[in-house]
């Protein structure tokens, strides 16, 4: 009766973690306490894994964000000046009375589009490095929400293994809103 008793609660604590038994012996299912203890522990390794890798994800994708904002207020201020810069030689445009003035006219506007080209590639870029970052950003906290679950049923599934040798009531799988 126990061991029936030890297969549901454990079934439940996976369930309810959002674990899939085929990750799981079938030793650990039937109830054998040295199994749980080791599947237990493997799980809660996996957990800091996942945990500390999501970690990393989110810091990096934290300063992916933060670059590609800086990027992106940079080349707006860039496109603000060269707007400026644009009306300014364009206003001056048309005065000039040798090919030679015509000449510095043309390479002082193309000078100032090639600038405005940059800074709109800069927007461009730190869009990109915004979404990548965001995207980081989700990833590393799946991770995290994953990691934490697998540490909750590996540590939940070793105290049962410890429960079930002193004949002590299993506990039943954890409830954190998963």
């Amino acid at each position: 009766m126990h061991k029936i008793l030890s297969l549901i609660f454990f079934s439940l604590i996976l369930v309810n973690t959002g674990c899939s038994t085929s990750t799981v012996s079938t030793e650990a299912l039937a109830g054998d306490p040295q199994a749980m203890w080791s599947e237990g522990q493997k799980m809660v390794a996996k957990g800091e894994d996942l945990v500390s890798d999501g970690e990393k994800k989110l810091a990096s994708g934290r300063d992916k964000v933060r670059e590609g904002e800086s990027l992106i207020e940079t080349g707006n201020q860039n496109m603000v000046k060269a707007r400026q810069d644009y009306s300014a030689a364009a206003s001056s445009v048309g005065a000039s009375t040798a090919p030679k003035q015509v000449d510095a006219e043309a390479k002082r506007l193309k000078d100032i589009g090639e600038r405005w080209e940059d800074a709109i590639d800069d927007v461009k870029k730190g869009n990109k490095l915004v979404t990548k970052g965001n995207e980081l950003i989700d990833k590393g906290r799946s991770q995290i929400g994953e990691g934490r679950r697998m540490l909750e049923s590996g540590s939940t599934m070793m105290r049962n293994s410890q429960r079930s040798q002193l004949g002590v009531d299993l506990l039943p799988g954890a409830t954190s809103g998963n």
